[in-house]
């Protein structure tokens, strides 16, 4: 059954309950609907109907972006969406002013009043018991997945677990503490890990293990937040976040499947196994752009130098290691610079030639010259690929390689981890990857028995914001490898270990650099290059200044706290908006 072809047919129903939409701006709606369509007094009558109003969640996640849509949760960048690892198109800098309104913040808000209508609605529904709890645990997690949204971009926030109609005093309430909101996400999560059932309609819907797929991310951001952003001990969430991966790892059902890159450029993720939840697209229902713009002669966001560079060898030792690796060959030319690395690095990026505006490669060019490739599919050809809003591979939105990865970096954070954890884990995704393998004592890392000491690890970059662990530092390392297109993840990575210095071209000027060509050096190119050799992407002179605590948080929509004023309820602006 396809989800999305259904739900196109019966989502004029759904649209109906338009009380179920209102956000908590008071945004005014009809009262009256017409009398041919669903109300909210006629429609919680059956299964099907409730299965129905859940299809609507599922929007929520980005994924690549809809039809010819760029706010998506990979390659697309905006002000409030960078990351230290592509450069966008066109040189990007934060918001220096507080919006009036913020379409993230609406949108939140109005998928938290659905779920708390379904929570109120479904023990009404007659249905199997089974199905009720069920769907009792789908709304249970949407409403702890856009709460832990709002969270991560907002901090203090209106909280609210009842479904309130218009004129409700309790629509105006004092924002709930950043941690109190996470610690209500959390419980929401460990009920729907008990009402939701093992599995439902294969990977495309929520099950059980989506939801302990969710608690290990959201309790690993918490315990690595708290102990780099307040300084407290989080300990606590960081043992939840080993324990709800662990739900995951010890499901059968799951693997890891040997071809990394059909993760992002398969039609179908229905049948990979190691696709936890994924989002569908479907020719003629729902498409994305995401190839077309790295297809066409739109210039490519590009990998940046800082990215490049974290890419090991394939003996599992850093480029700079301490005291040589003789399997890098520099980076004099293309293929000298992907020779013998990581694999993943040239199944993301072309290895045939650099591509710039002087020289594109098959009519493709790089704002940094590097030619992205991870979402091509040889057997999709024409206007469906290099057509912008009908491109249709699935993106996947929690996978068991993220559930591994969450795991290992709990279990360092703890102090705790040991080789059969990394063996567990971690070792498993370097070992798809076609990379050596890790062992530690806790804290030293070793590869092929050669302990890795990466000087990039106690850089002044580093010591900005802090020194980590070698252990911590190669796990956070294959995190950004295995995920390197997904801007949403990196960035909120970046934000919860406080390394916002990644993103400031001052303090990091790598992050504006691209490709090492050197033929271009002292010639009347287009593409400008450094003394090095290295692309220039942007115009002289741009700066991206990353303001603490400022830019760690986004601004509360002032129209909303102009609401809340009214009201006479203080809604706080964040610190240094």
């Amino acid at each position: 059954m396809r989800k999305l072809i259904i739900k196109s047919k019966l989502k004029l129903a759904v649209l109906a309950l338009s009380m179920a939409t209102l956000t908590f701006n008071c945004s005014d709606y009809l009262d009256t609907p017409p009398q041919d369509i669903f109300t909210d007094d006629n429609f919680w009558t059956s299964e099907n109907n409730v299965r129905t109003f859940s299809w609507l969640n599922y929007d929520t996640f980005l994924g690549y972006g809809n039809n010819a849509g760029t706010t998506a949760d990979f390659y697309f960048h905006n002000s409030s969406n960078l990351d230290d690892n592509l450069a966008m198109n066109v040189f990007t800098n934060f918001a220096t002013t507080a919006n009036a309104t913020n379409a993230n913040w609406n949108s939140y808000y109005t998928l938290i009043r659905r779920s708390n209508l379904m929570l109120e609605r479904v023990p009404t529904v007659p249905m199997d018991d089974a199905k009720k709890k069920h769907y009792l645990g789908v709304a249970k997690f949407f409403r702890a997945f856009t709460y832990f949204r709002l969270a991560q971009e907002f901090g203090d926030v209106p909280y609210t677990d009842m479904y309130l109609t218009q004129g409700d005093p309790n629509v105006y309430k004092p924002a709930l503490s950043r941690a109190e909101v996470i610690d209500n996400v959390i419980k929401d999560l460990e009920e729907a890990t008990t009402l939701l059932l093992n599995i439902d309609d294969k990977n495309t819907t929520v099950n059980k293990y989506t939801a302990y797929a969710l608690l290990s991310r959201v309790c690993l951001y918490e315990g690595t937040n708290r102990k780099y952003n307040t300084g407290q001990n989080g300990n606590e969430y960081l043992q939840k976040a080993k324990a709800a991966a662990l739900a995951v790892m010890d499901n059968s059902a799951y693997s890891l499947k040997p071809d990394w890159q059909s993760l992002y450029n398969s039609v179908e993720l229905l049948d990979n196994p190691e696709v936890i939840l994924a989002k569908r697209y479907i020719q003629g229902t729902l498409a994305n752009s995401i190839q077309a713009y790295t297809n066409t002669s739109t210039i490519q966001s590009g990998l940046t130098k800082f990215a490049a560079e974290s890419y090991v060898t394939k003996n599992g030792l850093p480029i700079k290691q301490v005291g040589g690796n003789a399997e890098y060959l520099g980076d004099d030319n293309i293929a000298n610079t992907f020779a013998n690395r990581d694999p993943r690095f040239g199944k993301a990026f072309g290895t045939q030639d650099y591509a710039y505006s002087d020289k594109p490669w098959n009519g493709l060019t790089s704002i940094t010259g590097y030619v992205f490739k991870l979402y091509n599919n040889p057997a999709l050809s024409g206007p469906e690929v290099t057509t912008i809003g009908q491109n249709h591979i699935d993106a996947p939105i929690f996978t068991l390689s993220e559930v591994y990865l969450n795991y290992a970096e709990a279990a360092a954070e703890l102090g705790s981890i040991s080789n059969a954890d990394l063996d567990a884990s971690l070792n498993k995704v370097r070992a798809r990857a076609g990379i050596a393998t890790l062992t530690t004592d806790g804290t030293n890392v070793l590869a092929n028995g050669v302990q890795i000491e990466d000087p990039q690890r106690v850089s002044a970059l580093e010591q900005i914001t802090g020194i980590v662990s070698p252990i911590i530092w190669e796990i956070r390392r294959e995190r950004r490898i295995e995920f390197m297109s997904w801007t949403s993840m990196r960035k909120a990575d970046i934000l919860r270990w406080k390394k916002g210095d990644y993103l400031d071209t001052t303090s990091n000027p790598d992050v504006v650099l691209g490709a090492r060509i050197p033929e271009l050096i002292g010639t009347a190119s287009k593409t400008k290059v450094t003394a090095d050799g290295y692309v220039i992407p942007y115009a002289s002179g741009v700066v991206r200044q990353f303001v603490s605590p400022k830019n760690y948080l986004t601004a509360i929509p002032t129209n909303d706290i102009s609401l809340y004023e009214a009201e006479g309820v203080v809604l706080k602006q964040n610190p240094g908006w």
